[in-house]
Parts: C-alpha cells; structure tokens; sequence
C-alpha cells in the first residue's frame, strides 16, 4: 500500500480550511502550480477525488469530507513523533541505561548524574551496578547504552575512552602505626596481617601485583566482599589494599588509607560503548557532561584519583567508534 506523504496532507488540509488555492499555497509556503500537484499526487494515491473546483469556490466532495477527518489525525500524530525525535535530539526527553562498576556507583556516579539531571531534567538515567566480568557480559551482549569498566593501565583502542586513573591505598586502622605515614611503602606489609579478596576477584590481580615480591610473615586473610574487608580492618584484624574510589569515606573515622608507593599499583576508569550501535544524543551528552564536571570538581576527587582529560576530537572519536562485539574483551585480555 502507498501512504501519503505528509506535505500533500499539509497542504489538502490547508485548502480545505481556506477554501482558495491561492491562500493555501501561501500557508504552506507552495506556488499554485506546486499545490495544484500535490493536490493530484494526494487524489491519486488515495483513488477517489477530494476536491471539487468551481470557477467560484473549492469544496471537499464527501469522500474528501470524511478523509479530511482522518488526515487531520494523521498530522497530529506526525507533528508528534517529530516533536518527540526532536526532544531527544535537544535533550528534553530521553534515557541512558547505564552499566557500571560498583565502585563507581557510589563514590562518583550520584554526583555525575545529579549535575547531568539538573541540566537535563528530561532526560531519566538508569543505572546497574555489576561486578566487572557481569557488566563485560552484559556490554558483549549489546546491553546497556553506555558502561563504565576499569582497566589495568592504559588501553590505546577507540572502544574506550579513559577517564580517570584510580590508584591503590593501604586501608589501616586509624590506630595503626603506619597510619602515621603520609606513603607507605609495599616492603612495609610484610609483617603484616593482610586481608585479600579471594583469587578470581579483579582486584585481587592488583593485591597480588602489590604482594607478589614480599616475604611474608602471615598467611593473608581472605574474603569475598570489599566491605567484609573494610569491616575486618576496622576490627583491627589486619590492613589491605583497595582502590581510591573502593577505601571507606572519611566518614568512617575508624579507619584510613594511605598512599602505596614501591610499586604503585593503579587502574584506569573508562567509559565503553555496547557493539554495533551509535550512541543517542543523551549518552553522547552525559560523557561531555562527565568530563566538564571532574574538571571543575578536580580538587573534590576521593585522594589518590586522577582526572585524565580528553579532546574534543578524541571524546568524538570515541562516540565515533561503534565497537565490534569482541574490542573490549580483548583489549580486557591484552591488559590482564
């Protein structure tokens, strides 16, 4: 079946509400000529005429009568899901599914998405906390809209776009002896009770990178949850190693995290796009909100985070990308 096209609706609908062709054609900014045509190419497609012509009026025969009805619903509908494509173009409407580390999700990611909201109050952000390899598996299947992963050092592929640079800290209580130091150094742990995330963990890589060339005097603990850690250190039955954005608020008063140093251990934060799919106006929005934000709140990051800034051109790049299914698992894979 062959729809007509919305002009020649516009413009059938214009003459029957002036009833002259000269002041329809000036409504919908046509020549005469032009809609003298549209008027025919409209009676065609439908295959009955709407339109009588008298040397003193123009009406509408009764088919045209009752098909005026329904194009005028017909427009309506149009003008409205040109209005709603065009409210996601300009960010009056619209949503980001989000997938990130948990990490992220409660340290830097309420703020992100309070200032993105506030300036686009249309826009609604949903957002899904994984363990890493869950929101791999989740992005691979071509889930979510945008994700936020971290990475061991730094990944020169398009398909991430790296943000932030996420170093380890010593997590002590507050009584502890080396609490009283601004750096502890790696050698400095190997008298001491560790408190490790079990093998298979992603951090625990990290941990054994820190660890792997100390002597150690005690066998280390380990646990399956980063809070059942912390709650452990703050028992004051051990000390462990965590990232910046995964160390207790300094709310927690109990305990404190240091600087590592010998070897410095860090990850890199990044954002990362599902395969195969161009990212909306929203979510290309929220990651030049994201950058914009850190740089104005650099002096508000949690201690041992770093801002890695990005150009225009390489935000662009990235948004650019469209990944293939297997990019960041194997850049994942490089890096491990």
């Amino acid at each position: 079946m062959i729809h007509p096209n919305p002009r020649h609706l516009r413009a059938f609908a214009a003459l029957a509400d002036t009833g002259s062709f000269s002041l329809a054609a000036e409504a919908v900014h046509l020549g005469q000529p032009a809609l003298s045509q549209a008027i025919a190419k409209l009676e065609s497609t439908v295959g009955v005429r709407l339109i009588e012509r008298t040397t003193r009026a123009v009406r509408l025969t009764p088919a045209g009568e009752e098909f005026l009805v329904e194009a005028r619903r017909v427009l309506e509908a149009y003008e409205r899901l040109m209005l709603r494509g065009s409210e996601w173009a300009h960010l009056r409407r619209g949503r980001i599914e989000l997938l990130t580390v948990p990490s992220m999700a409660h340290r830097l990611l309420p703020a992100l998405v309070r200032e993105f909201t506030a300036q686009h109050p249309g826009v609604s952000i949903d957002f899904h906390d994984h363990a890493d390899p869950v929101l791999r598996q989740r992005l691979d299947r071509g889930e979510g809209d945008l994700a936020i992963l971290s990475q061991r050092g730094p990944v020169a592929t398009p398909a991430l776009l790296p943000f932030l640079r996420d170093r380890f800290r010593v997590v002590l209580p507050r009584q502890h002896p080396l609490a009283a130091q601004e750096v502890i150094e790696a050698s400095q742990l190997a008298g001491e009770r560790l408190i490790l995330l079990r093998r298979g963990a992603l951090f625990r890589s990290y941990m054994d990178a820190v660890i792997s060339g100390l002597a150690l005097t005690q066998e280390p603990m380990e646990v399956e949850q980063s809070a059942t850690l912390t709650g452990l250190v703050e028992a004051g039955l051990g000390v462990s190693l965590l990232p910046s954005l995964s160390c207790p608020s300094p709310a927690l008063r109990s305990v404190v995290s240091r600087p590592l140093a010998r070897p410095e251990v860090s990850r890199i934060i990044a954002f990362a796009l599902p395969p195969d799919r161009e990212p909306m106006p929203p979510v290309q929005a929220f990651v030049a909100s994201t950058f914009d934000y850190l740089a104005a709140n650099v002096d508000k990051l949690p201690k041992g985070c770093e801002l890695l800034r990005a150009s225009t051109q390489r935000i662009r790049k990235f948004l650019a990308a469209r990944p293939a299914v297997p990019s960041v698992r194997a850049a994942h894979r490089l890096k491990a």
